[in-house]
């Protein structure tokens, strides 16, 4: 096949299809590409909580990812969480979390489950910090925690 100047040619195997693409083309199909990329959500979240167990166990709460996305999720035991997307963070509310996160960061870890708890995972680039805890528990730490929570679930619930 003759060579084609300014172009980029992608032949698939047994030579019988051969796909030509113009030079400012691969560029553009290029830079589509990084942009589609590049605003896909983080794969890691933010923050998560929730609260769960007694007779049925399950378990429902939200994340936020690091964009800003307030996911709401409910999971029985032994299946897949159900998601559901509530929308995006405003900039007071983003404020609210980053006050919590914070805070969680001077806390030790704590983890006190009862029947039914509660929880907040906070996460890092390097890790996962976890608390547990029962509504019930009268720690001072589990106290916190309880504030804490109460104070996220009123955050995202905010119109």
């Amino acid at each position: 096949m003759p060579e084609h100047r300014g172009y980029l040619s992608l032949r698939l195997p047994g030579d019988e299809i051969v796909f030509r693409f113009h030079e400012p083309m691969c560029r553009l199909l290029l830079l589509v590409l990084l942009l589609s990329t590049s605003s896909c959500r983080s794969t890691k979240p933010w923050l998560s909580w929730g609260e769960g167990g007694g007779f049925t166990g399950l378990q429902q709460g939200y994340t936020v990812w690091r964009d800003g996305t307030i996911e709401m999720w409910c999971q029985s035991p032994g299946d897949p969480p159900q998601t559901q997307t509530r929308g995006k963070l405003r900039r007071a509310q983003r404020q609210q979390i980053e006050a919590v996160y914070r805070q969680l960061q001077t806390l030790p870890a704590y983890n006190s489950p009862g029947n039914y708890s509660r929880f907040i995972h906070r996460y890092t680039s390097r890790d996962t910090a976890q608390w547990i805890w029962s509504p019930s528990d009268t720690h001072a730490v589990a106290r916190t925690l309880q504030m804490l929570y109460e104070m996220l679930n009123q955050n995202v619930q905010q119109p």
